[in-house]
């Protein structure tokens, strides 16, 4: 399974963690071929705005797919052209 970039990471993170609770402050993601899909509780919070993902999605070299609610938590997929 591969990782993302700690740099890479650290810049997403610092979008996305406002929407998440207090306590957790979590990246969570799969990357498979030229797709990353991260993952976030329903219950971490609210959902991302279209513009913080358009700069994930800016720091990905890449674009933004789609967002879907499967088993009670929120999948934001993009195509990433790292």
């Amino acid at each position: 399974m591969a990782n993302l970039d700690k740099n890479i990471e650290e810049e997403i993170l610092a979008i996305v963690e406002k929407y998440q609770k207090e306590d957790t402050k979590l990246l969570n993601y799969l990357i498979t071929d030229d797709e990353i899909t991260f993952f976030s509780p329903l219950a971490n919070g609210k959902s991302i705005t279209a513009e913080d993902l358009q700069k994930v999605a800016d720091i990905l070299k890449g674009s933004f797919i789609g967002m879907e609610i499967v088993n009670q938590e929120y999948r934001f997929k993009f195509k990433c052209g790292l």
